[in-house]
């Protein structure tokens, strides 16, 4: 066995010794470190207890490894418990590390007191273990009742009840992050087996349109990485339609996937980027005005991250870049996912602008796709920066 297979079946020792779970992960402590201006992000990080093993360590390794936070990026390790809806948050804390901002202001703060107290850069070694203690032991927290001692291995027909669609259904709220946007990882084959429908014949967009309807959930602009496909099974043609079901659903729920596979893959881990909110229209081929809203949100290099359009109750991520020149503001963006059909896949959304106010427009690509009057498919629209 490896060295993560070890520390994963110390930990799991700790938790069966008979120590109750709060006496192991320590939850204080860390408190300092939250709510620092700048930092747009939080991370939910969902293990799904029904494919988790006590001497498996693989998908352990794949988040101590890969899994890094913003300065005071607030932490949460929820469990989803194995068959029904029920999910518990194992640990939360705020990343103790400071903005390059706060970093600076508390190191001139340094006089004769950190003699005695410690200077800043020795209580963020300190806090950074105590941390990285904790997070780990909560990664074991999906041990306690799983039903696993190996690795699990499923067929089509001996997949056990699990209901995650309900589980994140009942627990969106923990999504709501009035700053910026959760980054939800979440470690699961995303089989949905439960009475929403077969897994013999059923069509994932139909699915999608008639789960949302029955769960109608807002997820507050929320991105996920999932990993752990394949992890149980070798059903690809089951895989390829559980994908298609979870990207329209999610969709419609007011979320994107940013990463779905086998391995975790993150972009960007620990850059900070900016995040700001726009309200206006787009003006329809009739003249009447379709409520839009976005959000842009984008790193130093002016690489978009973490940005949407919706226009009405659709939903429309969008990927591409921003540019500034003195107040001259432009914006260079594609649609990566539509909820209809009206806007699809790799149309585009120009503007320009200042920074409070934004014009262009958003449609075809270019001028071969006309609407049913024969004119190219591009619609005005106008949005002005929200106030902070």
């Amino acid at each position: 066995m490896g060295k993560f297979t070890y520390q994963l079946l110390g930990l799991s020792t700790l938790l069966f010794s008979g120590l109750s779970q709060a006496q192991i992960i320590e939850t204080n402590d860390l408190k300092r470190y939250c709510n620092q201006d700048g930092v747009h992000r939080q991370t939910v990080l969902y293990l799904d207890q029904s494919i988790i093993s006590k001497t498996d360590a693989l998908w352990y390794r794949d988040i101590v490894n890969k899994l890094k936070f913003l300065p005071g990026e607030k932490v949460q390790v929820v469990t989803v418990k194995s068959g029904g809806p029920e999910v518990e948050l194992a640990w939360e804390a705020c990343y103790p590390s400071y903005t390059p901002v706060t970093y600076k202001k508390l190191k001139e703060k340094t006089g004769l007191i950190n003699l005695f107290t410690g200077d800043v850069d020795d209580k963020l070694k300190s806090d950074q273990g105590f941390f990285n203690k904790n997070f780990q032991s909560a990664l074991a927290h999906p041990l306690i009742g799983t039903k696993h001692d190996t690795k699990p291995r499923f067929t089509k027909d001996t997949f056990p009840m699990k209901k995650l669609v309900e589980a994140l259904y009942y627990d969106a709220k923990r999504m709501e992050f009035e700053k910026g946007v959760s980054r939800v990882v979440m470690f699961s084959d995303m089989i949905e087996k439960s009475n929403l429908f077969d897994h013999n014949r059923f069509d994932p967009q139909k699915s999608a349109e008639q789960v949302s309807e029955r769960f109608p959930m807002f997820l507050s602009h929320a991105s996920f990485s999932i990993y752990g496909i394949n992890y149980t099974h070798g059903e690809s043609d089951l895989n390829a339609k559980m994908e298609r079901f979870w990207r329209q659903y999610l969709l419609k729920s007011g979320a994107s996937i940013a990463h779905y596979g086998s391995q975790l893959v993150l972009h960007k881990n620990t850059d900070m980027f900016e995040l700001d909110a726009y309200d206006g229209y787009l003006v329809q081929s009739d003249g009447r005005k379709v409520a839009a809203k976005m959000r842009l949100g984008y790193f130093d290099n002016g690489e978009l991250t973490n940005s949407v359009l919706t226009l009405g109750d659709e939903y429309l991520p969008l990927a591409g870049s921003i540019s500034t020149s003195g107040k001259n503001v432009e914006v260079k963006a594609s649609i990566t996912d539509s909820t209809f059909k009206g806007f699809e896949k790799k149309d585009v959304l120009n503007l320009k602008g200042s920074p409070s106010m934004l014009k262009g427009v958003i449609g075809a690509r270019d001028d071969r796709t006309v609407d049913e009057k024969g004119e190219v498919y591009r619609f005005s629209i106008e949005l002005t920066k929200e106030s902070d």
